[in-house]
């Protein structure tokens, strides 16, 4: 209990964020597996997740739990790297049944990595070999370094041996991915771009088309904000409480501009593809529309898109999102999808 007591709280804290954050970077793994096979199952979407999950427990379980208490553990501690490649037969005569489990268990730990290579990645075996063992060697560097230097000291052995069990864990994982393969391979991919898309498929389309309108509105509002600084002379906190459009400040008319370019101008040009739907093969518009009708859809469509992303700022959005969700629900569309 003594050793779980003195690393406890920086554990349960890795424990804690641990879903929270493979949630959200599994984001970018779906728009490339959307990108790769044009389609995504649920199925597909737990094994992103799962994907992601593993390589940051990975990461986080070699190298947490920390002492809370750097510099008595590091008074107390000295841990010299062990480059001895067979020091593992040593170890077996004199801990016997102790050191074979820690060699099973470094093998383990990185089957499914081997798996992921081949499997989702569809790297060749050249390029995951090498991936395998420059992942094993980071997490032992970061273990002798603490860290790159967070921690005051190494709080955890490097072990050449352990770069060998890791790096054959991947290999034996690749080949469980062969064998996979022939028994369930991956099906064909059909590139045609979708214009009855999915749920998942809008989020992560959206979720893009987001990222860029933020990096892009960004630096417009900044520098917008700096220019009225210097030709009006008023205090620059003044400026960033402007309110230039009802609520709306510098950041968020940057952003409505964004919103227009990205939302509106580029899919109307692009038949319906926004820079996210191009990535992920999927059209906003999902039947053809001329005139006044394609007008009106466009605008049903970004009125939408402002009360998700104003939601705090623009009346009734709250209950807007409400019906098109309970619409999305009942049926499987956008209520602008019937314009």
């Amino acid at each position: 209990m003594g050793f779980f007591e003195s690393f406890s709280a920086p554990f349960m804290m890795s424990v804690a964020l641990w879903p929270l954050v493979s949630f959200i970077v599994t984001v970018p793994v779906l728009a490339m597996l959307y990108h790769r096979d044009n389609r995504l199952g649920f199925g597909a979407a737990l094994s992103a997740y799962a994907t992601v999950l593993y390589l940051i427990g990975l990461l986080c379980f070699t190298l947490y739990p920390m002492p809370d208490d750097p510099a008595a553990y590091c008074a107390t501690h000295h841990l010299h790297p062990q480059l001895n490649p067979l020091q593992f037969i040593g170890d077996i005569r004199a801990d016997g049944l102790t050191a074979i489990l820690q060699i099973v268990m470094n093998v383990v730990f990185f089957v499914p990595l081997g798996f992921i290579m081949k499997r989702v990645f569809r790297w060749k075996f050249a390029v995951a070999l090498p991936v395998g063992f420059l992942a094993s060697l980071l997490v032992e560097t970061m273990q002798l370094t603490g860290v790159m230097g967070v921690f005051p000291c190494s709080y955890r052995l490097f072990d050449v041996d352990d770069l060998i069990w890791n790096t054959s864990g991947a290999v034996i994982g690749y080949g469980c991915a062969m064998l996979f393969d022939r028994l369930f391979p991956p099906r064909r991919t059909d590139m045609q771009t979708v214009t009855r898309p999915g749920f998942v498929r809008r989020f992560v389309a959206f979720l893009i088309d987001m990222g860029l309108v933020v990096v892009c509105a960004t630096p417009v509002g900044v520098a917008a904000m700096v220019l009225v600084t210097m030709i009006s002379g008023r205090p620059g906190a003044d400026v960033q409480r402007m309110r230039l459009l009802g609520p709306l400040g510098f950041g968020d008319i940057a952003m409505l501009v964004m919103l227009v370019l990205f939302e509106w101008v580029i899919p109307w040009f692009r038949q319906g593809r926004t820079l996210g739907g191009s990535y992920t093969h999927m059209t906003c518009e999902t039947t053809p529309r001329s005139g006044a009708r394609r007008v009106a859809f466009y605008a049903a469509r970004f009125a939408a898109i402002c009360c998700v992303v104003f939601c705090g700022r623009v009346p009734w959005a709250g209950a807007v999102i409400l019906v098109m969700g309970v619409f999305w629900l009942v049926r499987r569309q956008m209520p602008y999808d019937l314009i």
